[in-house]
């Protein structure tokens, strides 16, 4: 993964959405931007959580965003994904984001 960091309005944002379609006039790959603020919910609704009775799992937001994208039901493959946390850099939702991502 990658960080594009700085203060508000400087055109983070639209530099991302400038290389996505760089990207796809260069070589003709389709791109998909999921931008996700991980500060407006928490990190259970945003991972997953495992019900501690029961050791059913349930996605978050982030992990059944994954699920689509590796089922491929719609063409996914074909695509090229890019999930932004677009949002204040936070220690533990960026530690929790490297345990999802292992």
């Amino acid at each position: 993964g990658i960080m594009i960091v700085g203060p508000s309005g400087v055109g983070k944002s639209s530099a991302l959405r400038t290389l996505m379609k760089g990207l796809e006039e260069e070589d003709g790959v389709k791109g998909e931007l999921y931008m996700i603020d991980p500060k407006a919910i928490d990190k259970e609704a945003l991972y997953g959580v495992l019900d501690g009775t029961t050791l059913e799992w349930t996605d978050g937001i982030f992990t059944s965003l994954l699920r689509t994208i590796i089922a491929n039901q719609r063409g996914e493959a074909d695509r090229r994904h890019w999930i932004v946390f677009d949002g204040d850099v936070d220690p533990e939702w960026a530690e929790n984001l490297n345990s999802v991502l292992d």
